[in-house]
This record gives C-alpha cells, sequence and structure tokens, in this order.
C-alpha cells in the first residue's frame, strides 16, 4: 500500500473548495487526476482532510487457453504442396479429437491462397522443405477452455508431427469477480493507512469523504510498498500484451479521502 497523504484543514480546505477540479484519465499521471477536496462534502471546524491511496493486487485463474500451430508441406508443385498440406493437415485435427478436443474449439485457416514457391536454389525456403518447389502453410488454432489439458494437448501435436507451436497464451472472459476482489483489497489497505495516520496525529476518522480510481501516482512507485505487487509486475507482461501464465494479474489503484477529527 502507498504511504502517501496530505492533511488539509477547513481552512484550507474551503479556499480549495473555490476552484473546479481538473479531469483526468484513470490511471494516467497527471497533476489534474489528484484527490482533491469535494464540494458536496466539506469539512466541519477541527476536521482534517487525509488523502491516502490503496492497492489492490489479485490473481485470477484464466479460463481460455490458446494455442496456434502452423503446418508447412512441400511438394512438386503447388497442387500438390496443396493436397499434401490438407491431409498433414487432417492428421493433426485427428491427434486433436483423440485427445478429446471438441471440433468447435478448432479453427483452421486453409493454405489455399496461401502458396509459397521458391526455386530450388534459393535459399530461402524452410529446411526441411529444400527439396520442395513449392510449399503450403495452414495455421490451426485451438482454443481450450479447461486450460489444464495444455500440456496433453502439446504432447498430441507433436506426436502428430506439428512441432511449429505457438503459446499458449492465456485470457478471463470476466474479470469482474477479480477486480472487485482488489477493489475490496484496495479500499481496505487504504482505510488502514489512514487509521494508522489518525492514530499518530490523536484523531480518528469520522467518514469517507471520496473514493476515486483516478490516481496521480505511478504504479511502479506503489509497488514498492506492496511486495505481492512489485513480484507481480516484475513477472507479469503488461495487461495489453498475450498473457503467458494461467494466473493473471488483476490490479486496481484508488486514491480515498477521510475526514479526521480529534479524539
Amino acid at each position: 500500500m502507498t504511504r502517501g497523504m496530505r492533511f488539509l484543514s477547513a481552512a484550507v480546505t474551503a479556499a480549495l473548495l473555490g476552484g473546479a477540479a481538473t479531469a483526468g484519465v484513470p490511471g494516467m499521471m497527471s497533476a489534474g487526476t489528484e484527490a482533491s477536496p469535494v464540494r458536496t462534502h466539506p469539512l466541519a471546524p477541527g476536521e482534517l482532510l487525509l488523502e491516502v491511496g490503496g492497492v489492490g493486487f489479485v490473481t485470477a485463474r484464466a479460463d481460455l487457453a490458446t494455442l496456434s500451430v502452423s503446418i508447412s508441406t512441400g511438394g512438386a508443385s503447388q497442387a500438390a504442396a496443396h493436397r499434401a498440406n490438407q491431409a498433414d493437415v487432417r492428421r493433426v485435427i485427428e491427434a486433436l479429437r483423440g485427445a478429446g478436443v471438441p471440433a468447435d474449439a478448432i479453427e483452421t485457416r486453409s493454405g489455399e491462397g496461401m502458396m509459397r514457391t521458391f526455386d530450388v536454389t534459393d535459399s530461402t525456403p524452410p529446411p526441411d522443405l529444400a527439396e520442395a518447389s513449392a510449399y503450403d502453410v495452414s495455421t490451426l488454432t485451438i482454443r481450450l477452455r479447461d486450460i489444464d489439458r495444455v500440456a496433453d494437448v502439446r504432447a498430441a501435436l507433436a506426436a502428430a508431427g506439428a512441432d511449429n507451436i505457438s503459446g499458449p497464451t492465456y485470457t478471463i472472459g470476466d474479470r469482474g469477480p477479480a477486480r472487485r476482489r482488489a477493489q475490496a483489497q484496495a479500499l481496505a489497505a487504504a482505510r488502514a493507512d489512514a487509521e494508522a495516520y489518525a492514530a499518530q496525529t490523536n484523531m480518528r476518522i469520522v467518514r469517507v469523504v471520496r473514493v476515486t480510481e483516478r490516481v496521480g501516482a505511478d504504479i511502479f512507485t506503489l509497488a514498492l510498498n506492496n511486495e505481492a505487487l512489485f513480484r507481480g509486475l516484475r513477472n507479469a507482461p503488461p495487461p495489453t500484451e498475450p498473457q503467458t501464465q494461467p494466473d493473471i494479474p488483476v490490479i486496481v489503484l484508488l486514491g480515498a479521502d477521510f475526514a479526521l477529527a480529534p479524539r
């Protein structure tokens, strides 16, 4: 949890209330996105405003694993390469079905229209197709709802001769439950900090003034005070990139304003 905080007296708060807050973009670093006193919640005489931040960091188990298989087949002509490629595709699909992968979990992009030709003296063709005068490529995309079957499916693909396998990458269909857990964790962390600061100043929390995810803070700075978050950021790709591990990090950063009064 972040250790940053600000105290503002009722008089200072009243002065600040005269200026409009600048809207910001959630998650972006900007002075305009920092927590500020709220017009509809003025402080009473003797109250202080305490602004703290909280981090919620949870992991959610993916519910979809995606693998991609590229199948290249050579031949003496484009037509021959295409026929051979389709036979290879059928063999791989049969292996997948034998491994328990349902038909609707397999998407095939035919190599037809994706022919590649090259001169036999060309040094660029794939090594295993160097003797062919043409080759064809098809792609299979396998989407597994049972992500624990990934190892078995990869083994079935390898046994069928499909050695050009990419993935798996993992996704979550509904991040809502994990996000709500992270929100609760972040708010609890913020309140715990607020109670600690209040105790150190012989004050008490009287109410929550505002909770916002428009936080003007750098996530890596916040991570320095949150070991689990730090490990997650170090080991996981950014959320916008394909996730390579089945346990996907879900992070919530928030700012929380509390009104304090003397004990």
